[in-house]
């Protein structure tokens, strides 16, 4: 019995799709030295703890509790200073570690484009584990600028980190300044991710879509073209009807929920059975292109 909407596994089958990844999808990530990835949250905390103006650090704390994560990072990095914040983002997101099953299962989906939102090198790591048999590597794009629209047009493999990544510390995005400059302030930046909604079907994987500029952008391109294909996106916890029936209205995404039990281990579950409906249907679409081969293409 399929578990997911024909159209979705259709469009992955058909590498139609592509998989947005977002800060959830590293939480799994256990390090080299035993302990798991810091959530932003729990990082701009311990952040904050080394602050040694107590008012800046309780205003920190304060925004961090209201989620205002964007104007704490701000607070933060200027209270600790440049060279401090970067040596804290490297100590954190440049750990050596091993890339979860779901990531894993993430990439044997093998779709051409897959964004992200996380300068951490999991989703690289993974992208190497699950294809021993390639001979070069994907391309890695840091970031979003007029040359990132050539991935429309050519076949490679792409992973898009539009948030920067951590080997190239001055991509990053992390901070309200940051995303003024590299977000709000790029015309690259919202004229890609349209581009993406209009031209495959994105997969949301452990992104709340709390993201105020890609919020927007996903608003305005399901206001402006309504009759556009739905996304989809994997949420935690039991969502409301009306929530859910808000976001298929104002944002053209359907919620596929799922528990956050046991470290959402059934995140992983899901992904696999996907994978699996997947691998059928291209089995299929192949089986259905050999026999529409014409009596010459056969005698070849």
């Amino acid at each position: 019995m399929a578990l997911f909407n024909p159209d979705l596994v259709n469009d992955l089958a058909q590498k139609k799709a592509a998989i947005f990844v977002g800060a959830g999808v590293s939480a799994g990530v256990v390090t080299n030295g035993g302990t798991r990835i810091k959530v932003w949250s729990k990082f701009l905390l311990d952040a904050a703890n080394k602050l040694t103006d107590k008012k800046i650090k309780t205003h920190a704390v304060k925004l961090i509790n209201q989620k205002d994560y964007l104007m704490a990072c701000e607070m933060i990095s200027r209270g600790v200073g440049v060279d401090e914040w970067k040596k804290l983002l490297l100590a954190e997101y440049d750990q050596i570690g091993s890339p979860t099953d779901l990531q894993k299962t993430i990439m044997e989906l093998k779709q051409r484009l897959v964004l992200t939102t996380n300068f951490d090198r999991y989703l690289e790591a993974a992208w190497l584990a699950t294809n021993p048999e390639a001979t070069h590597h994907h391309r890695v794009v840091k970031e979003i600028d007029d040359d990132s629209f050539q991935a429309f047009r050519d076949a490679q493999d792409y992973l898009f980190k539009i948030h920067g990544s951590i080997d190239d510390i001055d991509t990053i995005i992390f901070t309200k300044k940051d995303y003024s400059e590299k977000a709000y302030g790029n015309w690259a930046y919202s004229k890609f991710i349209e581009t993406i909604l209009l031209t495959h079907t994105v997969l949301f994987v452990g992104f709340s879509l709390a993201d105020p500029a890609i919020a927007q952008i996903i608003e305005n391109y399901a206001h402006n073209i309504p009759s556009a294909r739905p996304h989809y996106i994997f949420l935690s916890g039991k969502p409301s009807e009306k929530y859910i029936e808000i976001n298929k209205d104002l944002r053209k995404i359907f919620i596929m929920p799922y528990s956050d039990k046991n470290n959402h281990a059934e995140l992983t579950q899901k992904f696999q059975s996907l994978l699996a409906e997947v691998n059928i249907r291209r089995r299929e679409l192949s089986i259905k292109a050999i026999k529409n081969l014409t009596p010459d293409e056969n005698v070849a």
